[in-house]
């Protein structure tokens, strides 16, 4: 057989030079879109562009790939050498197609970064104002909805226990202000830059349906009441799953002792009595670590929420431990993060764009569409 200079070994360095060279674009690309504000935006227009080279470059050596293959397998003398020639070019063309799938995802991954180039800021409470009517009418139809099955899910009578407690029933805060609520507070666990897996805490949580759906926000979710029969209610909802991290089980909001234990607890009114309203806020307040997301949708909170050492993100949002500057500043690298709700991959497979796909979900950002099924 005849000697080829572009055999495949030679095409391999080669392959591995282009897997090098953007691998080290690419944390060029995730160190500027880590920092949180005063991105480089020229800086990342021109790493893009260094991909989009390569990415030219890559079509011009699949072609060059091609036209030395089949000339290798043309200049084999013997049968044997026929099949060691296919065999050897088999391998390239295996590694080749891998990093040519890599390479096929880049107009997308672009698309990721490009949103980021630049940290606009966006409010965590968008103005409903801007909303469509067709989009409020929905709301108020989604809300109904919920609160038909808010109602069947948990159809007990509070029990004489609870109201001589001073508890309230089972009180379903309209659905789409939940969200709202834990949207906002989701973007400012992204903007605090947590490494642990956060944990909510719904503090009177009747049914469970509320624990089920902060579930979709963070990766752990629990709650607890003072009532047995709603507590059994919430673990038949929960039960129906047992993919779920929810806790849920039966407490006292005033003699709780592991507020501290949890990054974000929301409690809506669960006590009638003011007096005993104030000494749960103040357990609450004493407990929790600071930078704890509190999340308080209530009208007397935010006259005491300063005299309880939290700061006003927005909202009905605060923070623990924290002035009302530390807060204000907060709130601004809240107002950067993005507005995806990211969940990990179940599976997730191994990629060369992993470090910009990392990044851009601990901003906010995600591939839209990349769900195809609830994530519950």
């Amino acid at each position: 057989m005849h000697e080829q200079s572009d055999g495949p070994d030679s095409f391999l360095q080669r392959l591995g030079g282009f897997d090098r060279r953007l691998r080290g674009v690419i944390e060029k690309l995730k160190a500027e879109l880590e920092k949180p504000s005063r991105r480089n935006a020229r800086q990342v227009d021109f790493l893009c562009a260094e991909i989009d080279r390569l990415t030219r470059e890559y079509l011009l050596f699949l072609t060059a790939l091609n036209t030395a293959r089949i000339a290798h397998e043309a200049a084999a003398d013997t049968p044997d050498e026929v099949m060691n020639v296919k065999r050897a070019w088999g391998i390239v063309g295996a590694q080749t197609n891998l990093f040519r799938l890599e390479i096929n995802r880049w107009a997308t991954v672009r698309g990721l970064v490009q949103e980021q180039r630049q940290a606009r800021r966006q409010p965590i409470y968008p103005p409903q104002a801007k909303l469509a009517k067709t989009t409020y009418t929905q709301m108020g139809a989604s809300d109904d909805v919920f609160h038909w099955i808010h109602a069947m899910l948990n159809p007990s009578e509070q029990s004489e226990a609870a109201r001589d407690h001073d508890c309230f029933p089972d009180i379903a805060l309209a659905n789409s202000e939940f969200h709202e609520h834990l949207h906002a507070a989701y973007r400012v666990i992204l903007a605090q830059r947590r490494t642990d897996p956060v944990r909510f805490l719904d503090v009177g949580c009747g049914g469970g349906l509320k624990v089920l759906t902060a579930f979709r926000y963070f990766p752990q979710s629990d709650g607890f009441d003072f009532d047995p029969a709603y507590v059994a209610a919430a673990h038949d909802l929960l039960a129906k799953d047992d993919g779920l991290n929810c806790h849920v089980f039966e407490q006292d909001a005033l003699t709780f002792d592991g507020y501290g234990n949890y990054d974000v607890i929301y409690f809506y009114r669960p006590i009638s009595e003011e007096r005993l309203l104030i000494q749960m806020e103040q357990a609450i307040a004493a407990q929790a670590r600071p930078s704890t997301v509190l999340v308080a949708p209530y009208v007397s909170f935010p006259a005491r929420h300063e005299a309880l050492g939290c700061g006003h993100i927005g909202g009905a949002v605060y923070v623990a431990g924290m002035s009302q500057k530390q807060a204000n500043s907060l709130r601004v690298k809240a107002e950067r993060m993005g507005p995806y709700i990211v969940k990990p991959d179940d599976a997730p497979l191994s990629s060369v764009w992993d470090p910009l796909l990392d990044v851009s979900r601990a901003n906010g950002y995600d591939i839209p569409n990349r769900y195809e099924k609830p994530r519950y």
